[in-house]
């Protein structure tokens, strides 16, 4: 059975019960969370099997959408203390990694209250840093 609003106090009653709960709901609901919306390694000179070798650096670059929040960057079984952390600056944050390891498959950036983390894949091989260029075999 479909029950018909008729008199004018019920419809108001109704619009006005409506118009509360979209209030509280608003009032309730989270804050957007600041997300990162891509991350990239800065082009370098890698020979080799590998693009990218340990013990050589690494510049990661990571745009966001809230530059009040610090961005945390870290590697593959790391966890969240990572290898750096860095305030983004005109939506860009930036830190250096230097590879700890060669199983490494993914860096990861995230900012505090964002989930999930972006990740990008990497190819890590040991590496021989010969200043200007890397090594990775």
């Amino acid at each position: 059975m479909t029950r018909t609003l008729t008199s004018s106090a019920t419809i108001r009653r109704a619009v006005g019960t409506a118009a509360l709960v979209a209030g509280v709901a608003a009032m309730v609901a989270p804050p957007a969370a600041a997300t990162v919306t891509s991350i990239a390694l800065a082009p370098t000179f890698t020979i080799g099997l590998h693009t990218i070798g340990t013990g050589c650096p690494y510049t990661v670059n990571v745009t966001v959408d809230d530059n009040t929040k610090p961005v945390y960057f870290f590697e593959e079984g790391q966890g969240p203390s990572g290898f750096a952390e860095a305030m983004p600056v005109n939506g860009v944050a930036k830190a250096t990694w230097i590879p700890s390891r060669t199983d490494i498959t993914y860096i990861y950036a995230v900012q505090p209250d964002a989930w999930p983390e972006t990740r990008q894949y990497v190819s890590v091989g040991t590496g021989i840093n010969a200043g200007s260029a890397c090594i990775a075999l």
